[in-house]
């Protein structure tokens, strides 16, 4: 396609159906329906609009890798994803439409069933949990329907990277003398943080054809706009803005999906107008069909209107879809579904 496509055309090329019924064993089942070639890669850039802490322990001054030629500051996939996982849930329970369970906490008590647990969200995002189904113990595992690439900056390390002098323990008299042990404060350290400026290259790649458009739509409302990303004591408030530089598919997944590949695309591009325009560039060249950036930010803002309104429609689809992953998860752990045909 050597135009850019309605989001409608990609919205009649999505799953209709997330379940089937395999009957080719002794005895038959559901399973989550089975993957088709099809692949849709979301090329993100997300924009420090905050300093933000990006490490992965206490002894890292900051967590980097080297990668097209540069030390390059990584924030794992896991950063991200968590905290528009955890915003998918947030969605859910604002339209109540799921989000009963903590994440990470999914437990099946007895006489729940899964659909009472996992959700719209688990199915976008991947879960796990156990569970006692029948007095016996379970595991259930949904693996995500997208992938997250690591998030990598565009600008060398050196570039971005400052260091502040921090320094606990103050009394109220704005000393560091604790009376009360008779000494001196040792909680001295030095926090590294990334500037404000300092861009990323991410990459959400939905490989199988999985995604329904209620799914598809949601994992859209979760990435959203901007949002505080870190972890733990590394969150610092609002801190990322993101930027989606289109939306591109077809039946196979190309290379530049990966982080090395986008940022080779980008040459010396290292402003956000010039970072989008070269990605969106190299990513139509590449797939056979796609949505240019200006129609995927109309389609996201209507999205986030729509939810932010409460629009009958948005919850007549999330109602629908609820019941779609409800009937999934259910037939896909109970026992008692399949057919002995031995």
């Amino acid at each position: 396609m050597t135009e850019s496509a309605s989001i409608h055309i990609l919205y009649a090329q999505l799953a209709k159906e997330i379940q089937t019924h395999y009957a080719f064993a002794k005895k038959e089942y559901d399973i989550p329906a089975l993957p088709e070639a099809q692949c849709i890669a979301l090329p993100l850039v997300r924009e420090a609009i905050a300093p933000i802490l990006v490490r992965n322990n206490d002894a890292d001054e900051i967590t980097d890798m080297v990668l097209a030629g540069h030390n390059r500051v990584r924030i794992i996939a896991s950063k991200t994803k968590g905290v528009e996982r955890r915003r998918g849930a947030q969605i859910l329970r604002a339209l109540g439409m799921g989000g009963r369970a903590a994440a990470n906490k999914a437990f099946v008590p007895k006489g729940k069933k899964p659909s009472d647990v996992f959700d719209l969200n688990s199915f976008v995002f991947g879960d796990s949990g156990t569970g006692i189904i029948g007095g016996k113990e379970f595991v259930f595992p949904i693996h995500a329907a997208v992938l997250y690439s690591d998030a990598v900056s565009v600008q060398p390390k050196r570039e971005i990277v400052h260091s502040v002098f921090r320094q606990g323990g103050i009394a109220e008299d704005g000393g560091n003398f604790d009376a009360e042990d008779k000494k001196s404060s040792s909680n001295i350290f030095t926090t590294y943080a990334v500037n404000p400026g300092a861009l990323f290259v991410q990459c959400l790649v939905i490989p199988g054809r999985r995604l329904t458009r209620a799914a598809l739509e949601h994992l859209l409302l979760a990435v959203g706009l901007t949002g505080a990303y870190g972890g733990a004591t590394a969150v610092t408030g609002t801190n990322l803005r993101t930027y989606c530089a289109g939306i591109y598919w077809g039946r196979l997944e190309r290379a530049i999906n990966a982080p090395q590949e986008m940022l080779k695309a980008l040459s010396d591009a290292r402003d956000i107008d010039a970072v989008l325009v070269k990605l969106q560039g190299a990513f139509k060249t590449t797939y056979p069909q796609y949505i240019g950036r200006e129609e995927t930010d109309k389609s996201l803002m209507k999205v986030i209107e729509r939810f932010e309104h409460s629009d009958p429609d948005l919850l007549a689809q999330y109602a629908a879809a609820r019941e779609q992953v409800a009937a999934l998860f259910d037939a896909w752990f109970l026992p008692g579904s399949g057919k002995d045909v031995a």
